[in-house]
């Protein structure tokens, strides 16, 4: 088959194992990072292949293994702001405060 006739099997199968919630997250996830959920799109099909999915899965199922694709071996990144302050000589000893005066 074609690259895109592929793509229209992989698809379909997802329709067919995968509930309209979890596809909705599913792709609201692709839209941010489309490696991600490819991953967990080809873990969800290999249950099925293998049996090991009963049913359709549902939102919790994905999420659950969505935590086993991206857990510990994903990098947790954080954001981390830093605060570059501009010194200028003087800047400490401009006379506006002192008491001598």
């Amino acid at each position: 088959p074609t690259p895109r006739r592929q793509e229209e099997m992989r698809e379909e199968m997802l329709v067919q194992i995968m509930t309209p919630d979890a596809r909705e997250r599913c792709s609201r996830i692709a839209m941010v990072k489309p490696e991600k959920a490819r991953r967990v799109e080809d873990v969800v099909i290999q249950m099925a292949r293998v049996g090991q999915i009963r049913g359709k899965v549902d939102e919790q199922q994905l999420i659950r293994i969505l935590e086993q694709v991206g857990g510990p071996t994903e990098e947790k990144k954080s954001a981390k702001i830093v605060f570059n302050r501009r010194r200028y000589e003087d800047d400490e000893d401009d006379g506006l405060f002192d008491d001598d005066i």
